[in-house]
């Protein structure tokens, strides 16, 4: 009788701790697709790079990859395996070293007390992106970057049905300054932080609303970020982190400089705190679609105000020095939640409104009224950082 003997293979073999393989997975997994009509793009891709291995993970619109470095390791050919079955077994782990091994379709997870068994996909059909050939590049402060994107990114538009470019950031790159600006056809966030690169070219791009998000989360820490932008796409890299996104086919608005206000009506200096407080109050009883507040502004005081279908209504005074001389008034309805949202995003514990609308001196109150212009916020303490709220009918 001929004995029938199956040999099985292992083709990778590695130690690595629980803790660095959870740091690397974590930051890819956010781009990991959960696209049940390609799978391959819920895999992450496993590669070895010398004394590491680098983890990747797709979306076709995003492409992270991170180090993770092993404590033994033989060569191995390129794997992919669910990126996020993985990530949930190594992060519900304790602190320690994991053996991780390959068969035949198969990947095996081993420790004192556990093994798993997860399927894996031919490596050579995970897509990944062509190298980026860089039309320009520069460093930048991580926490730099991670404050520009946070100063503005929430004025992105959310809905691509009301214009798709809308939703993205636009970057100015220019000698020694990268300008970031937001804006949903309702408010528009703009900073600008220094680079150090004075030999560089005027470029712009425009980077999409989930790839500003991911960059958002995963950014970190002090050291250095090297960005390179390409044609059509962006690459940022940074603490051992390399992502890479595609851009926008588009162009930004033209005239959003335009909407920025020089002048203001009236402009007063308010306590960060007590004018965020008052517009969270007076906002409970607004109409929960619009989240309208009216805005009456004079010389002396602010008067907060609203009210909603079930005619309730709140109303709030400030008291106030206006930086005015003029005896002015101005009054404009707004989207709390707009006005709330850039007032967070300003540093320091004062903010400056200037606030634009039509003027109504007492002898001429029967007098036609002029369209009221957007409203200026910013900080006293950043120079480089502005928004701009438009207001609505009343």
């Amino acid at each position: 009788m001929t004995a029938l003997i199956i040999i099985i293979k292992i083709i990778m073999k590695v130690l690595i701790n629980t803790h660095v393989l959870k740091n690397a997975l974590q930051d890819i997994v956010g781009v990991v697709s959960k696209d049940l009509s390609m799978p391959i793009l819920s895999h992450v891709l496993f590669e070895k790079n010398n004394k590491h291995i680098n983890i990747t993970g797709t979306n076709l619109e995003m492409q992270i990859t991170a180090k993770a470095d092993f404590l033994e390791s033989d060569d191995f050919d390129p794997i992919t395996v669910s990126g996020r079955k993985l990530y949930e077994i190594v992060r519900s782990l304790d602190d320690q070293n994991i053996q991780i091994s390959t068969t035949k379709n198969r990947l095996i997870l081993k420790t004192n007390n556990s093994s798993f068994k997860l399927s894996t996909l031919p490596s050579n059909n995970f897509p990944t992106f062509d190298e980026l050939k860089p039309i320009e590049s520069f460093t930048i402060n991580q926490a730099h970057l991670l404050d520009l994107l946070n100063k503005t990114s929430f004025s992105m538009a959310s809905n691509p049905d009301v214009r798709f470019i809308l939703c993205g950031l636009l970057l100015e790159i220019s000698p020694n300054n990268l300008t970031a600006v937001a804006t949903d056809a309702h408010r528009l966030a703009i900073s600008t932080k220094h680079i150090e690169k004075k030999q560089i070219n005027d470029i712009s791009c425009i980077v999409p609303r989930k790839a500003v998000l991911e960059l958002i989360r995963i950014l970190q820490g002090d050291k250095e970020a090297k960005v390179s932008v390409g044609s059509n796409q962006i690459r940022v890299d940074f603490r051992g982190l390399n992502f890479i996104s595609k851009l926008m086919d588009g162009k930004f608005p033209a005239g959003y400089k335009g909407v920025i206000p020089t002048t203001a009506t009236i402009e007063v200096s308010l306590e960060k705190q007590n004018i965020r407080s008052a517009l969270q109050r007076v906002s409970i009883l607004a109409n929960e679609k619009f989240k309208g507040v009216r805005i009456e502004a004079s010389n002396e005081t602010i008067i907060l105000s609203s009210e909603n279908p079930e005619q309730e209504e709140a109303k709030e005074t400030i008291e106030h020095q206006s930086e005015t001389t003029e005896q002015n008034r101005v009054v404009a309805g707004f989207n709390a939640g707009y006005l709330i949202e850039a007032i967070n995003a300003c540093s320091g514990e004062e903010i400056v409104i200037g606030l634009n609308g039509p003027k109504e001196a007492p002898e001429q109150s029967t007098a036609k009224k002029t369209k009221t212009e957007g409203t200026l916020i910013f900080s006293p303490s950043d120079g480089n950082t502005k928004y701009v709220v438009m207001p609505y009918n009343i």
